[in-house]
């Protein structure tokens, strides 16, 4: 089956929820903040279907939801089934004796149905399912997705697959709420995600995934399944992590998940409320995760140590380890997006929250700047810089401040 017709939407489509037809936005190379929406038309079918990818091709960012299992009638009458992000550019390899060494030697091909998913594996493994059944059932499905979308007709029918997975759950909720000007607005706030990997999707979406998700016998895989591919999948995730009630549980899926975080926002807004049911085995995670040598594990560890325990259960000595908390190597003024930044950047968080909270402490780690100085220059610059910015801490105390700098 050959696409019918390109048609060119206006830029205002891209601004709408995502539909499953457009899959693509053509980004001009002389004009790059305008945005042209692509929708690709197949003859034959009720209603338009999306055939893109999930990656940046010369100017064309294709969509991260787009997997397909697609079925081919060959030039003998068997069929060929197979697993694709675009369609259309594996039928045209299958055509031209690119595709397998099976089509090639029955040509021709012509595609007969497909279906899409939103995550690899489910596409995969409604692939590995469809393959294993005799070709009367082929055949029996194949008729059905005539009259309605086959991945419809495979998950009520296709014996073994059932309905979705807690990972295609989650990407066909976070498709539904795509905000393409909230990704534009997003991307250059968390520069150490690949902007590919960033849809745009609000955190009260995202809360409400998770929550759903967790109502799901099967959350557990989707916790399991790293790494993820989204920014919003890692977000969704954590937000799963925050509803956790048992601490040791959260613990085992903090250990399983941080590895995988790389940046500050996943970082920050992963709760740690569970954490304070447990105190003593909560400073002890801290203790090691501080100790890490990947960054957003040491500044999630300094984390825990400013939420939890700036309070009732202060103690000096915690001040003293996030005053030691550095990466190896660090510089005396860190690359920005270096993990050495954000890992400075929270210590430097942490003393001027410790200025409001536990003043008498902090006071120290600001005033001495010799060679008995209790902290790095650059972290406690910005340390006094987060406090004078501060409208907790009084205009005396401000003015103390910057006569340290």
């Amino acid at each position: 089956m050959s696409i019918e017709r390109i048609e060119s939407l206006p830029c205002e489509s891209c601004l709408k929820p995502v539909n499953p037809f457009i899959v693509a936005v053509v980004i001009r190379a002389n004009e790059p903040r305008r945005a042209e929406a692509v929708r690709l038309v197949l003859p034959g079918r009720g209603r338009a279907r999306s055939a893109g990818g999930s990656e940046f091709k010369k100017g064309v960012q294709m969509s991260p939801f787009d997997y397909y299992m697609y079925v081919l009638a060959c030039g003998d009458g068997s069929l060929y089934t197979g697993y694709a992000t675009d369609v259309q550019a594996r039928l045209a390899a299958h055509q031209s004796g690119r595709g397998a060494k099976y089509t090639k030697s029955h040509a021709p091909v012509s595609l007969v149905a497909y279906a899409r998913f939103y995550s690899k594996a489910r596409a995969m493994s409604a692939e590995a399912h469809f393959k294993q059944l005799s070709r009367e059932q082929k055949d029996k499905l194949l008729e059905r997705s005539k009259h309605e979308p086959l991945e419809d007709v495979l998950r009520r029918e296709l014996p073994g697959f059932g309905e979705d997975t807690a990972a295609e759950f989650v990407c066909r909720s976070l498709a539904n709420h795509v905000d393409p000007n909230y990704a534009a607005f997003m991307r250059p706030l968390v520069p150490t995600v690949d902007p590919r990997r960033l849809v745009g999707v609000r955190t009260p979406h995202l809360r409400k995934i998770a929550r759903e998700l967790c109502r799901r016998d099967d959350a557990s895989d989707f916790l399991r399944s790293l790494p993820h591919v989204l920014f919003e999948e890692n977000q969704v995730h954590a937000f799963a992590i925050g509803m956790e009630r048992e601490c040791e549980r959260a613990i085992e899926l903090y250990d399983l998940f941080l590895p995988h975080v790389d940046n500050w926002a996943t970082c920050d807004q992963l709760p740690v409320r569970v954490l304070a049911e447990q105190p003593a085995r909560t400073l002890e995670c801290a203790r090691r995760w501080m100790s890490s040598e990947h960054g957003f594990t040491v500044r999630f560890g300094i984390g825990v140590l400013m939420r939890l325990f700036l309070d009732d259960l202060f103690e000096p000595r915690f001040a003293a380890m996030v005053a030691a908390a550095r990466m190896p190597g660090s510089p005396a003024r860190p690359e920005p997006e270096s993990d050495a930044y954000y890992v400075d950047m929270m210590r430097a968080w942490y003393f001027a929250e410790a200025l409001v909270r536990q003043p008498m402490a902090a006071w120290p780690y600001m005033e001495r700047r010799d060679e008995c100085a209790l902290l790095d220059e650059w972290t406690r610059r910005k340390a006094i810089q987060k406090a004078c910015e501060s409208r907790r801490i009084s205009v005396e105390a401000k003015e103390r401040l910057r006569s340290f700098r």
